[in-house]
Parts: structure tokens; sequence; C-alpha cells
């Protein structure tokens, strides 16, 4: 075979120059195409962004018609959140003002500016909590409640220390607008109240830190609360004899008293409309006193709290003509229960309307027949009187209908007024 010149044509050669050449255009097709795209990538942002900008702008001028709301009303709103005075909010979290201020900047504009939601406050505090945030926050919501009158209640879940008294001085120094106060703390911190109370109510003290004989911190500030009528304690010292303005009290509440103290407490509160004891035995046996009468005395509830064991003597001495409501717990009406129950009600000249027997013994129908004119008995349960704090309060009904609930409205209008 002849060698070839280079002349002459490949017929490999030329299949490959037709191949690359067919895809050099398809290449060319497609660069062109990358260039449509590319061309349309470019002018897709400013476009996505002027339709972003115009959504936007829609967004902006969009008024959610609760924002319309003239800020007086929002306010109104915001007060009827949270619990009803004077019952108290706790400092944050659920059915606190602190939440409504995290909605948005016009919501906590308007509740930094509404001292009513301010104005009633719940404090629990034990060695987890950081003292130092809780006394500042509690700080900021007595200056926020400006010239409100105050429901405040203070809690010391531990041990008495020290670390309760900055709690109890920073509340002292907005003691002239106390309206409602409640206390769980070592009596010893009692002295750092100076008073005076002009616009306390209610009183509600616990005590913590020591025996009930041990030496108690005395104050006289309580003692110059012209308006103090409702008084509740977890339990009776002597030393309350010396704090407390007696026969101002209409209702009083104590949770533990011994029984030989009953009618010490009783004889300096003549003007009581309730009163509720839980009594308990200490040894003691008791000095009765000549006879004691509370003319205005409707409600009457005796229960134990500790096992007595013997009868109440003092039931023999009391004169109650207003009494209507009566519960008291069996043994104290020992060794004759019927014969107690007529004679406290001869002796008072008293219609009962509402009887409960609690630890009983004798059959009901004992007691049905031997006072037919008694309305309503109840034997396996309590009287009726709803949440005790609705009584101290003054928002609960007494027998006779009537309830100071309104005086207390009034005295809120005559605060909101002095705060405008």
């Amino acid at each position: 075979m002849a060698p070839r010149t280079g002349n002459e044509s490949d017929p490999s050669a030329t299949g490959a120059t037709e191949a690359t050449a067919s895809e050099r255009a398809a290449d060319r097709a497609r660069v062109e195409g990358l260039e449509a795209q590319i061309l349309e990538l470019q002018h897709t942002p400013g476009a996505l962004q002027q339709e972003k900008d115009s959504l936007q702008g829609r967004l902006d001028a969009y008024t959610y018609p609760v924002l319309t709301l003239p800020n007086e009303i929002v306010s109104e709103i915001f007060v009827h959140f949270l619990p009803v005075y004077p019952h108290r909010s706790p400092l944050i979290g659920p059915r606190s003002p602190a939440l409504l201020g995290q909605i948005c900047r016009k919501w906590r504009d308007i509740a930094l500016s509404t001292p009513a939601l301010w104005r009633a406050v719940r404090l629990t505090l034990n060695k987890k909590r950081r003292l130092e945030q809780q006394l500042h926050l509690l700080e900021s919501y007595l200056e926020r409640s400006g010239s409100f009158r105050l429901s405040i209640e203070l809690w010391f879940s531990d041990a008495a220390t020290r670390r309760e008294l900055p709690f109890l001085q920073t509340i002292a120094r907005h003691c002239a607008r106390w309206e409602h106060l409640k206390l769980y703390t070592s009596t010893k911190f009692l002295s750092s109240i100076e008073g005076p109370l002009p616009l306390l109510r209610c009183f509600q003290i616990g005590m913590s830190g020591g025996h009930p004989d041990a030496q108690h911190s005395s104050t006289p500030a309580f003692l110059m609360a012209p308006l103090l009528s409702r008084v509740h304690m977890r339990s009776y010292h002597d030393s309350h004899f010396r704090i407390l303005p007696w026969s101002q009290l209409t209702v009083l509440a104590v949770k533990w008293i011994a029984v030989h103290e009953f009618m010490d407490v009783l004889s300096c509160t003549v003007n009581l409309v309730f009163c509720q004891f839980g009594l308990y035995d200490r040894g003691i046996d008791q000095h009765l006193r000549k006879d004691v009468a509370l003319p205005s005395l409707e409600t009457l509830i005796l229960s134990e709290s500790l096992i007595c064991g013997r009868q109440l003597g003092g039931l023999r001495l009391l004169a109650l003509p207003a009494l209507c409501r009566l519960q008291v717990a069996e043994p104290f009406l020992q060794p004759d229960p019927i014969g107690t129950l007529l004679s406290l009600a001869s002796r008072s000249g008293c219609i009962l309307q509402e009887l409960c027997i609690t630890s009983s013994s004798l059959p009901s129908d004992v007691y049905r027949t031997a006072l037919p004119s008694v309305a309503s008995f109840i034997f396996d349960g309590q009287l009726d009187i709803n949440d005790l704090d609705d009584v101290l309060f003054g928002l609960w009904d007494n027998a006779s209908g009537d309830s100071d609930s309104e005086t207390d409205s009034e005295g809120d209008e005559e605060s909101s007024d002095e705060s405008d």
C-alpha cells in the first residue's frame, strides 16, 4: 500500500471535525440560553424586592382594630384582665400586669401608665428565688401604683431570716396607702411597721419563727388604723392584745386559738358581726369571765383545729341577740348539746336560721325536734360562707343582706380621683 500524502483526506478526521462543529453550535445555543437566564435572574431580585416592598407597605398601613381603641378603654380592659381588687396578682407570669407589657410597645406604654394595674400584688419568697430581682420588681410595682390604695400579700416561706426585712421596709414606706395587708413573716420584724395606717381595713397575719410562747415583737402602728375592722390571724398570741384595736373589729377569724383564750378575745371584740375560731386545748383551765354580750354578731363558727376533748364552757356566758348562723363542734356542747343550744337561744333571744353541727354523734332528728324554729340544719358539711377572703375583703353578703363592698368601691373611686 502506498503511503498517504498530507493532502489526502482522513474520513475519521472529517467525522471528528463535523462532530465538533455540531457541538459548538449546541454550545453556542446553550450560551445564548444561559445569557437569557442570567438577564432574567438579574431582573428578578429587583422585581421581588419591589413586590416585597409593596406587600410590606400594605401590612404597615394596616391597623389592627384593637389598636384603634382609645387608651382609656384599653386601660379599663387591662384592669378587668386581672383578679378583681383587692384580690392580688403575682409579680410575673399569667394573670400579672407585667404580662400585658410584653405584647407590643403601645400596650406596654398603656400598662405602665395605668396605676390601678399595680395596686394589688402577691409575692412569695424562698431560698430559690432571686431576692434582689424580686425586691426591685416589688419597688417598681409600688411606684407605678401612684396614689392608689394598696392590697399587698408577702409570704416568706423559709425560716425567719433578716432577708425579710428589706421587703417589709419597702412596703412600709407606702403604709399610708395600705388598704388590705396580708403578711406571713417572723414576728420580730413587725416593729419595722411604724404607721399610721389611715386606710387599712383588713389585716391578715401569719406568724413564723418560734414557739407560740416565744418573745414577740410589737408595734403601735395597727392601733393607729381607724378603719381597721377585719382581722385574720393564723394563730393567736397574748402579744396581739397590745397591737390590735379589738373594739373596732367586725370580722375576726383565727385559725388556731387556745380554748382558755376564747372568752378573753370575745370580751374585747364587742362589735363583731362575723367570727370564726379554730380551737385547740393547751391543757389550761379556762378562767370564766362575766357574761359577754355581742349585740351585732350574726355568724359564729367554732371548729376544732386540734383535738380538744372537752366542752367549751364559755358558751354558757354568751349573749348573742343577732345570731342567725351558728357552726359548732358537738364536743364543745357537751355534756348536754341540746340543752346548751336551747340555753344560748333563750338567753340571747336570737332566731337561728342556719345551724351546723360538726363531729356529731347524736341523731340529726334529735336536733331537728328540739329546735323546730331553725330553718336549715347541716350535719355533714360546713356553713356556706364562700371564700373567707371575700368575707375579710367585705365582698360577702352577711345574714342581713348587707355588704360593705360598696364602701370599698367608693374608696377606690376616691383613690382613682386622687391619682388622676
